[in-house]
């Protein structure tokens, strides 16, 4: 008999018996075999192996649902000719070349259209039709969120409260202007905007030029050891909710030293309070220009 072929999903499976016709279409059918897709071969479910047996699921001895035990599935699928085959594959290239011109012509059309697809992009994003964006600066602006909200400004991780025109803003607040293709990427293969690698460090830089040149130092001591009785200034306590519940951020200042203590913990201490400062040095680091030693393990005393 002639040679028959499955379909490519097929091929692995084992051809059963003779190609038979239908006689509704008049085409060929034949019977293949392969292992069960769902328990691969297995006829159980098996929910661990321990000395190399298997263990099966309890529920009815974790008996594979499929295919009912049997290890096997069966089903009875189209056999083609050798030329109807060929004809079918010609048919496969012919329309997955038709989809590669027209993925192609896609893509051209985008980067014809690179700008008018980036000014959208912008706009979906927030940015003015001059593709600006304002964000705001302050030393605390987690206190006046609502205030933000009401005047229509926006959030993100990267840049904060941000609005796509000029505001109001209350007192000891400003705004700083940045540009679409000062912070974002755009690749016009895929029509997509992506926040530069480095956008975060672009944005500090940038408020921290608002704010000008910073005076604190690192605390003179390693990370690690446990600094006592230090004369501070509670100067700003904001916060945020995260995983452990409700986190405060107390930033206290003593000189030219600047330490921040994130804790779970509140304070019997308002801002401007002098306090007694002990705590252990998590670590040091840099935000807006200003290099802030970081405590943890505090203890916080007023000074009356």
């Amino acid at each position: 008999m002639e040679k028959i072929f499955v379909a490519d999903s097929y091929k692995n499976m084992e051809i059963i018996g003779e190609p038979f016709q239908k006689e509704e279409n008049g085409r060929l059918y034949v019977k293949v075999r392969g292992k069960c897709p769902r328990c691969n071969g297995l006829g159980i479910i098996a929910s661990r192996v321990e000395n190399g047996r298997i263990i099966p699921i309890p529920v009815d001895g974790g008996i594979c649902y499929k295919c009912g035990g049997a290890r096997y599935e069966t089903k009875t699928v189209r056999a083609y000719t050798e030329k109807e085959y060929e004809a079918l594959e010609k048919a496969k290239d012919k329309a997955r070349e038709t989809r590669e011109k027209a993925r192609e012509a896609k893509i051209q059309e985008r980067i014809d259209n690179a700008e008018k697809y980036k000014h959208e992009a912008a706009l979906k994003l927030g940015f003015s039709e001059d593709e600006k964006v304002y964000l705001v600066y302050g030393d605390d602006t987690f206190s006046i969120k609502d205030k933000l909200k009401e005047l229509g400004a926006r959030f993100d991780p990267t840049l904060k409260w941000y609005f796509s025109k000029e505001v109001e803003l209350p007192e000891g607040y400003s705004l700083c202007e940045m540009t679409f293709d000062e912070l974002y990427d755009y690749v016009p293969e895929v029509k997509w905007a992506q926040f530069k690698e480095n956008a975060k460090e672009i944005v500090i830089k940038r408020l921290a030029a608002l704010k000008g040149p910073s005076t604190s130092v690192y605390y003179p001591a390693n990370e690690g050891n446990r600094v006592r009785n230090i004369t501070a200034k509670l100067t700003n306590v904001r916060g945020f909710e995260g995983a452990y519940g409700y986190t405060s951020v107390y930033t206290f200042t003593s000189g030219d030293y600047v330490f921040v203590w994130m804790t779970t913990s509140s304070l019997a201490v308002a801002v401007g309070d002098a306090v007694d400062l002990t705590g252990t040095i998590k670590k040091f680091d840099e935000y807006m220009g200003e290099k802030i030693t970081y405590l943890t393990r505090c203890i916080v005393k007023a000074i009356r």
